[in-house]
C-alpha cells in the first residue's frame, strides 16, 4: 500500500486536525468537534452521526479541468452534480475529479477527508472554492478537519470567513431544478439571501 508523502506544493509540511481548530479559535469562530470512526461516504456519515443534531452536512469534491486548474465545491449531501453543467457555469470547462497524489500536495489531505477546512493547506492559493447556495440556509454546518475520524461543527458564516481568511473567497453556485447552475461571482460577502 502507498503510503501518501505528506508534504504540500511549496515543501512545508499540513496542518493537523489541531492546528485547523487553533485557525478558528484564533480567529474567534466558534466550534466544536467529535470523534467517530472513519468515515468515507456520505452513506457512512448518515449512518453514524447522532440524530438530534441539526444543522447541514456536505458533499466534497475536489476537482480539475484540462489546465489543471483546480476546485474545491462544497455543496449539500444529496446533491447531485452534472460535472459537464458545473464546469461550465464556474468557467472552467471540463472538470474531472482530481488525483489523491494532487488531492495530498495541494490540501494536505486524503480521501475521505476533503473539507473546506483543508483550504488551510492551500498555501500556493491554487485552489479554486465554490458552495452551495442551499447550504447557507443552515445556521450551522458540519465538515472534517482534515481527517475523516472527526467532525467540527461551526456556523455557516464562520465557514464562509474560514474560506475567506485563508484567502479563498467562495463563489457561491446555485444547483437549480431543472438541472442548470447558476454561480454569485460577488465574492465580496455571503449573499443576503438564505434559501
Amino acid at each position: 500500500m502507498n503510503i501518501p508523502v505528506r508534504q504540500l506544493e511549496n515543501g512545508s509540511i499540513p496542518a493537523d486536525p489541531e492546528t485547523v481548530l487553533l485557525f478558528l479559535k484564533k480567529h474567534g469562530l466558534p466550534s466544536t468537534t467529535r470523534d467517530h470512526p472513519p468515515m468515507f461516504t456520505v452513506a457512512d456519515s448518515q449512518a453514524l452521526r447522532p440524530p438530534s443534531v441539526s444543522g447541514g452536512y456536505t458533499k466534497n469534491l475536489f476537482l480539475r479541468n484540462r489546465k489543471r486548474a483546480m476546485w474545491l465545491i462544497t455543496c449539500d449531501e444529496n446533491q447531485s452534480i452534472d460535472l459537464r453543467h458545473l464546469g461550465a457555469a464556474v468557467g472552467a470547462g471540463r472538470l474531472s475529479f482530481d488525483s489523491p497524489k494532487r488531492l495530498m500536495r495541494f490540501l494536505g489531505i486524503t480521501t475521505g477527508a476533503v473539507s473546506p477546512l483543508a483550504l488551510i493547506n492551500d498555501v500556493t492559493q491554487n485552489i479554486h472554492f465554490a458552495i452551495d447556495r442551499s447550504l447557507l440556509r443552515h445556521d450551522q454546518l458540519h465538515v472534517h478537519p482534515l481527517v475523516n475520524t472527526l467532525t467540527t461543527t461551526l456556523t455557516t458564516i464562520g465557514l464562509v470567513e474560514f474560506a475567506m481568511k485563508t484567502g479563498h473567497p467562495p463563489v457561491y453556485v446555485k444547483f437549480n431544478h431543472d438541472g442548470s447552475i447558476t454561480v454569485d461571482r460577488s465574492n465580496n460577502k455571503m449573499p443576503d439571501e438564505r434559501l
